[in-house]
């Protein structure tokens, strides 16, 4: 369809004797922003080298905005790439680099400063432009080299570890960034990160890699959905109430009950496996039969990261 800006088809990439990516195949739309996760070791950046057109596939193919692999050239100028480890003309300042990363790409020099202005400002560094490049700190940096990835105005977004080294409020002002340059630009966006926080509260879709292989892809939601781990609610009582909340809920089939460990007014409820409202409401309604008055309560949604760990051990096992 004509708002697809990346489709790849059973990419495999093989270094020898070693399969580090075997039948890669993935779509990401304009305007969205697709997480990819993955251990140590699990294909994530042989990955995006292949479809940043570093290395070739050893077999299947790729296309950006319809360009196939076959003509890197014309993708590379589609696209924008922050990787994990950058590297810096040190002693350049931060406009400069900007101007000549923009000539590189064939813009006129006017165009190139303008652009350079205008990315300076968009990532908070609009105060630094005259300074050198060696006295910015890491998390300038990243946002430097996040402003190198957007010069060209790519249609395709690759980020790998895009907050690695910004403290807690420059992570949120990247990733309101990363979600203006696909809503308002509609640039797709492939994200990796071992945050697993930053996925979830990012991303449209996640595809998790193990050992080269694809072994889940879909929405936060669908993902969270297929695997069966424990879902909690927390449970607040008067102090003195507890003890026969504990005995209640302890005699209840299916149900584990635990004590907070820094509050003592509150009981932690997990249910094993794939549940729904009715064992939620069931705890309640068991409480109030038994006359335990209830001070507060809570339900924990099965997160991102429960789903990935759960995942990965079971393609280990």
């Amino acid at each position: 369809m004509h708002d697809v800006v990346l489709n790849a088809q059973g990419i495999a990439k093989s270094y020898g004797q070693i399969q580090a990516l075997d039948g890669l195949t993935l779509e990401v739309r304009a305007g969205e922003i697709l997480g990819l996760l993955g251990p140590n070791g699990a294909g994530k950046t042989t990955a995006i080298r292949v479809m940043t057109t570093i290395l070739p596939a050893s077999r299947g193919h790729f296309t950006v905005m319809g360009v196939p692999d076959s003509r890197p050239e014309e993708i590379r100028a589609l696209i924008g790439v922050l990787p994990e480890s950058n590297g810096f003309p040190l002693a350049m300042t931060g406009a400069d680099f900007l101007i000549y990363m923009g000539r590189l790409y064939g813009q006129s020099a006017t165009r190139a400063e303008t652009k350079a202005t205008e990315l300076l400002s968009l990532l908070g560094l609009e105060n630094a432009r005259r300074a050198r490049i060696t006295t910015y700190s890491r998390g300038m940096k990243q946002r430097l080299m996040i402003a190198r990835s957007l010069v060209n105005d790519p249609k395709l977004l690759f980020l790998d570890e895009p907050t690695l080294g910004l403290d807690p409020k420059g992570q949120q002002e990247m990733l309101q960034r990363i979600r203006e340059a696909a809503e308002v630009k509609r640039v797709a966006v492939i994200l990796s990160s071992h945050s697993l926080e930053v996925v979830e509260a990012i991303c449209h879709r996640v595809l998790i890699l193990n050992r080269g292989r694809v072994i889940a892809q879909g929405s936060v939601a669908e993902i969270t959905r297929r695997v069966a781990v424990p879902h909690a609610c927390r449970i607040q009582f008067p102090a003195e109430a507890v003890p026969k909340a504990l005995s209640v809920l302890s005699a209840m089939a299916g149900v584990t009950v635990e004590r907070h460990a820094n509050r003592l007014d509150e009981l932690i409820v997990s249910f094993q496996g794939t549940r729904d409202d009715a064992d939620m409401n069931a705890v309640v309604q068991h409480l109030i039969q038994a006359g335990v008055p209830i001070q507060a309560f809570s339900r924990e949604s099965v997160r991102l990261s429960d789903a990935f760990l759960s995942m990965i051990a079971e393609v280990q096992t």
